[in-house]
Formats: structure tokens, C-alpha cells, sequence
């Protein structure tokens, strides 16, 4: 649900900050006052593409901020999109620069605009008088019914085999796909393979080598500064050792007259074993090591082979990595046979189990659709069409046998598959008696759109499967009782979803429980768009002004009051 909205140097809009409640929101004011404005401020901050040309005139930048509860099922939505967030609230902001750049942000976190409408999908669903929201899409009807008939774990199943069935169908077509190319890629990676195993190098070994070398070939110094290090540290006369020993003596007698140097001869008996240890170090150079010429020229050698397999293959690591990844698909290409008919037979498995899982989906489709059409059909008599009908058309399409990499076998049939399942279904409808059905696309009519739109609305609402709605002059070609039967639809749904309305007709508007009225002021200089939410007694004036005009009259003030009772 929609909790506040705050709007700043949008189009005509200075600043206005909104409180949001449960139920259904109405805003009023006269045609131009800037209604929609707030709504595509609502749009923009959940990631809708908005022109720079939005930013009010001698701003910056326009900043839209709107805050939401969060329903349990949109945190799944948001780890997604490494936004886990355990926040009951979620935050979307918006920030569009005069210059022309734009940014989305997600609970502070910068997200593409992209995965900012992703999540906003789950959370508000838009209206408009000329924005159908992809109702007119047959892409978005298998999700609409789906989501009214409740086959989510249908729909996952069916998913599941689906990834599966595309991952296997990748990797047979990568192994058939070699065996063109099988012949020269073992020749290929056997001398890959035989190039780095020649010289068998280990991690770091080239570092290690090049240490050994250098000490070789200056072994005389090697030796004698680990002499003279020895001697210092421990073996000479006097040796460090000696003297930190005679000094942690006298401080060991000092400490019978200041007991606090007693920390002091501790110090000192630890760095007593420091310079043993490194006297040892020291010594384990200060023998000399037996580098015979014959053992310099194999270091000499060595290193310069593990140099050439550096610079080929960029580090030793990298070396070792591809030998192995050569022996893996060596491995692979000497058991070519095997391996691909291996493939093709996780495939089929594959195939099977995503045939089966679509035809069980697509069955289950088929017997939702007739009580969905039904459901949509009685909406539509009660919002004054009696004589319309909905339909939802639901196909498959037969493929060639031998098209079986895109293809699906059910049954004897083969059949497309897709990220769906085998159907093809999409909404049909008529608004007369003896009219065909046609696609919703090829109904002209804007007030009709609304009603078709509105009535399946309420068919998946009934399993709360939709966010907040927002209608933005819904009302468009309907009037009188009409009006009232759309708004008590709209009421109806507002009980279990949040609503948010622009409407001219009282019949609607007196449904409400919240009102907001939107105002244009005009001076020499500037417009300015404000919005103000307003109390009971208020919005009576409102609703007759509806009825009657920019004057008010006691009759109209007594039939809004008679309207907002009714509701």
C-alpha cells in the first residue's frame, strides 16, 4: 500500500507531500487543475521514462520520493535484485536533472530504471484513459489468468522444467555443435596439454626458483652476511644476546627497589627469544650451499621455462588452470560418442518432463477460463453492458517432427514451448449482441476499455493477487447509473486493495474514503500546482461541485450528501 508521496519541482509543482490510507482515494478539481500530474509524478518515481522537460521551470532537478508498506511476497522480489530489506517500509525515489540525466533509487540503493518498474509491478498497478498498462498485450494475459486463478505452483513447475529443459537443449546443441570440430580440437588441446605438462609447474614456482638463484649467484655474499648476522645476534663476543641477558640482569636486581620495572625485564626476556630465532634464521644461511655450475645452469633453465609459460598464459596459475580445463575436455572429446548421446538423453528427459508439466498447466488453464470469462462477463452486465461478452481464446500450435530443438512432444503432437507453456491464449470480447468476438485490442471505445479493464481487475483481485490501482479518469465515455455501478465495483475492490482515482463524476467520487483536492494558481510570473487532502464536510462541496458546477446549490449539496450516505 501507498503511504506517502512527496513531489518536488515536477512540472508544475513547487512541492506537495501526500498522506496515503487503506481504501479508496479520490482526486478532485477542475479538468486542467493538474491531476494527472501527480500521477505521472507517482509513475516517474517508479521508474516510468520521463523527459527532462519535467523538471519545473528555474529548478535543478525534480526529486519524487514514495513510500510503500512491503507485502511479504515483494521481499522474494527484492533479494532478486540484491535488495533484501527488512524494513516494513520500502522507499522508491526518483531524481530527474534539468540536464537531462536521471536516477532511480530503491531504499537509497541507485537501481536501474528498469528494475525499479520490476518491483513497482508488484506493488501499484496503473490505469490511465489512454494507458491500457499491457492489458491490450496477449503476453500479459497468461500471466492475468494465472494470477486470477491462482496456479502459482503450477506455474513453478512448470518453470522448473523449463530452465532445466533449456539448459539441456544448450548443452546438446554445444556437444553436437563440436562434432564438426572434433578432430581439430583433440589435436588442438592435446598439444595444449603436452606444452604445459612438459614443464609441470606448480603454484609459485617460478618466485621460489628465482629466490634460489639469486642466492646462488651471489652465494659468497649470501654467506657472509649470515655469518656476520649469526655472530652479532648470538655467537659473537660480546653478542646481542649476551648484552640484552646482562642488561635483563640488572633490571631483575633493580626490581626489588621499583617493582614496576618488573615489566620492563619481561620485555626483555621475550626479546632474548626474538634474537634467538633469528640467529637461527641467519644460520641456516651461514653454511654454504653446494651450487655446482651444473646446478645453476638446471635453475637457469628451469626458470626460463616456467618465464615462457608465464608470458603465454599470462601466471603459473593460469597455466595450471588451462592444462586442466584441456584435460577435462580431452576427456570429453575421446568419449564424444558416449558423452553426446548422454546429452541427448538428458534432453529428452527433459523435453518429457516440461511436456508433461505444460499440458498439466495448460489443462488447468482450459478449466479456469470458462469460470474467468464468466466472472469478467457478470462485471461487465452489472457496470451497464447487458448485452457484452469476454472470452478468453486459448490455442496451441502444432511444429514440424523435426523441430525438435524448439519443441515439445505431448502425446503423438509436437508441440511450441515457451517460458509460458504451450498456450497461446489471449482475451476476446464483445460489446453487442450477435458481434463476434474480437481481440481487445479492436475495441475502440475508451469507456468500454475501462470497464473490460476494471471487471478483470476484480477478477484477480479476488485472490489478492494485485498491488494498489490507480485509475486515472476511468469514468471516461460512462455516466449515471452506470457511473454508480463502476464505483461500487471500485468500492468493492478498494476493501481489499488500495485505490487511488481521478474521476469528474460524483456518482464515482462519492465513494471515496479519502479526498484530495488539486489546485491550479496562476500569477504574472508562475503556475503552481498544489494538493491538499481534505475532511468530510469538504469534500461534500466537492462532490456537488461535481453535480452542478463551480456553483454550488442547496440542492446539489443535499444530493452529495444523499450519494456519500448511499456509499
Amino acid at each position: 500500500m501507498l503511504r506517502t508521496l512527496s513531489i518536488r519541482d515536477f512540472a508544475l509543482i513547487d512541492h506537495i507531500d501526500l498522506m496515503f490510507g487503506p481504501g479508496m482515494t479520490v482526486l478532485l478539481g477542475e479538468t486542467g487543475a493538474g491531476k494527472s500530474i501527480i500521477i505521472d509524478a507517482l509513475s516517474a518515481a517508479l521508474g516510468e521514462r520521463m523527459s527532462s522537460d519535467i523538471v519545473r521551470n528555474g529548478s535543478k532537478k525534480a526529486v519524487i520520493e514514495a513510500t510503500f508498506d512491503v507485502p511479504p511476497h515483494v521481499h522474494d522480489v527484492l533479494r532478486t535484485h540484491d535488495l533484501d530489506w527488512d524494513n516494513p517500509e520500502l522507499v522508491f525515489r526518483r531524481e530527474i536533472a534539468a540536464s537531462g540525466t536521471s536516477r532511480c533509487f530503491v531504499n537509497d540503493t541507485p537501481v536501474q530504471v528498469a528494475i525499479a518498474r520490476s518491483i513497482a509491478d508488484h506493488l501499484m498497478d496503473f490505469h490511465g484513459q489512454h494507458d491500457t498498462h499491457g492489458l491490450l498485450q496477449p503476453a500479459r494475459h497468461t500471466e492475468v489468468l494465472d494470477a486470477a486463478a491462482g496456479h502459482e505452483a503450477l506455474v513453478q513447475e512448470f518453470h522448473g522444467t523449463w530452465v532445466l529443459l533449456s539448459d539441456a537443449l544448450q548443452r546438446w546443441r554445444e556437444t553436437s555443435a563440436r562434432s564438426t570440430t572434433a578432430e581439430a580440437d583433440i589435436a588442438r588441446l592435446t598439444f595444449i596439454r603436452n606444452e604445459i605438462a612438459a614443464i609441470d609447474p606448480s603454484v609459485n614456482e617460478d618466485e621460489s626458483i628465482a629466490d634460489e638463484l639469486r642466492r646462488a649467484e651471489s652465494s659468497e655474499q649470501v654467506l657472509a652476511h649470515a655469518v656476520a648476522a649469526r655472530e652479532a645476534l648470538h655467537d659473537g663476543n660480546p653478542s646481542a644476546y649476551d648484552l640484552v641477558s646482562q642488561a635483563r640482569q640488572h633490571l631483575a636486581a633493580l626490581a626489588q627497589f621499583d617493582s614496576s620495572l618488573s615489566h620492563t625485564e619481561e620485555e626483555l626476556h621475550a626479546a632474548l627469544v626474538v634474537i634467538s630465532e633469528a640467529a637461527k634464521v641467519a644460520g641456516r644461511y651461514a653454511e654454504p650451499e653446494d651450487f655446482s655450475p651444473e646446478r645453476l645452469e638446471e635453475l637457469r633453465g628451469r626458470l626460463s621455462a616456467l618465464q615462457r609459460l608465464r608470458r603465454k598464459y599470462g601466471s603459473l596459475d593460469e597455466a595450471i588452470a588451462v592444462r586442466d580445463r584441456a584435460e577435462r575436455e580431452l576427456a570429453l572429446l575421446e568419449n564424444f560418442d558416449e558423452a553426446l548421446a548422454e546429452r541427448e538423453a538428458a534432453y529428452r528427459t527433459a523435453q518429457e518432463a516440461a511436456g508433461t508439466a505444460a499440458q498439466k498447466l495448460s489443462k488447468a488453464r482450459k478449466s479456469f477460463a470458462t469460470s474467468f470469462a464468466k466472472s469478467v462477463t457478470k462485471s461487465l452486465h452489472e457496470m451497464g453492458m447487458p448485452s457484452a461478452v469476454f472470452g478468453v481464446d486459448q490455442s496451441t500450435t502444432d511444429v514440424a517432427q523435426n523441430d525438435a530443438h524448439v519443441s515439445v512432444k505431448v502425446g503423438s503432437k509436437y508441440l511450441q514451448v515457451g517460458s509460458r507453456g504451450i498456450d497461446a491464449l489471449e482475451f476476446v470480447f464483445s460489446s453487442n449482441a450477435g458481434e463476434p468476438l474480437r481481440p481487445l485490442s479492436k475495441i475502440a471505445s475508451g469507456g468500454e476499455l475501462s470497464r473490460v479493464m476494471l471487471a478483470i481487475k476484480r477478477a484477480v483481485a479476488a485472490r489478492g493477487q494485485i498491488g494498489a490501482l490507480v485509475f486515472d479518469e476511468i469514468d471516461t465515455g460512462i455516466s449515471g447509473r452506470v457511473a454508480r455501478h463502476v464505483g461500487e465495483v471500485m468500492k468493492e475492490l478498494s476493501a481489499r486493495h488500495q485505490i487511488l482515482c481521478i474521476t469528474h463524476l460524483a456518482q464515482i467520487a462519492s465513494l471515496a474514503n479519502d479526498y484530495i483536492v488539486v489546485a491550479k494558481t496562476e500569477t504574472a510570473t508562475s503556475t503552481t500546482v498544489s494538493a491538499t487532502m481534505i475532511d468530510k464536510d469538504r469534500a461534500v462541496q466537492e462532490v456537488a461541485k461535481l453535480l452542478s458546477g463551480v456553483t454550488v446549490t442547496d440542492a446539489a449539496l443535499e444530493s452529495a450528501r444523499e450519494l456519500m450516505i448511499q456509499s
